[in-house]
């Protein structure tokens, strides 16, 4: 099958080993239903604004080599944004955002990712960091009809600390954490998270449909 919006090219990392030294981080993906390990600080920053963004439809850690001047470098993640495919690759030196394509699949563009540009990104993915937690301890345990009813609450756009008194008696953890489905679903936005800490003023709105 031709990779297409509903399908992954890359669903698993490749067999690599820990570099020497690094240390191990392993983490459930909610977007990808598995869990994901990852060795670098850099890379789990990176790896939670994937997990945020709604415009991402899927990513693999490790997913292939890079061949490039008769040598190889192993991709930090492969990326799926609409129709795009991305390998991104981090590093600590200033690099050309585009490096090349990946080998054997010349429609894969290669790019470097720049740990600054990530730090751009601080209070966005410091806040993402406390979300997913909620959604890998909690999410099974929301129904659909909370689901349905903490959307139709936004409308209004209020806040989360509105929207968890509003809910009562249901458990406010629970709430919170439909809360965070719908923001995790791009159903719901919060531009605020982008320069405020997660808390009880961040305001919640419904995206236009």
């Amino acid at each position: 099958m031709e990779p297409g919006i509903s399908h992954s090219r890359f669903t698993i990392p490749i067999d690599s080993e820990r570099p020497k030294g690094a240390a191990r981080f392993e983490f459930w993906a909610p977007k990808l239903k598995r869990r994901v390990t990852l060795f670098h600080p850099f890379q789990v920053r990176l790896w939670t604004l994937l997990e945020s963004s709604p415009r991402v439809l899927s990513y693999c850690e490790r997913p292939a080599y890079w061949h490039h001047d008769d040598s190889r470098q192993l991709a930090d993640f492969w990326v799926k944004v609409g129709p795009r495919e991305i390998c991104w690759i981090v590093t600590a030196e200033p690099q050309p955002a585009r490096a090349g394509v990946l080998s054997g699949d010349g429609d894969i563009a290669v790019r470097y990712v720049h740990c600054q540009s990530l730090a751009s990104h601080g209070i966005w993915i410091d806040n993402w960091m406390r979300i997913l937690p909620y959604l890998c301890s909690n999410e099974r345990f929301v129904s659909p009809r909370v689901l349905a009813d903490v959307e139709r609450a936004t409308v209004s756009a209020p806040t989360l600390g509105q929207i968890e008194r509003d809910f009562q008696p249901h458990d406010a953890v629970l709430v919170r954490t439909a809360v965070f489905m719908l923001l995790h679903q791009g159903r719901i936005k919060s531009g605020a998270l982008r320069d405020q800490p997660l808390g009880p003023a961040i305001v919640l709105r419904r995206r236009a449909t």
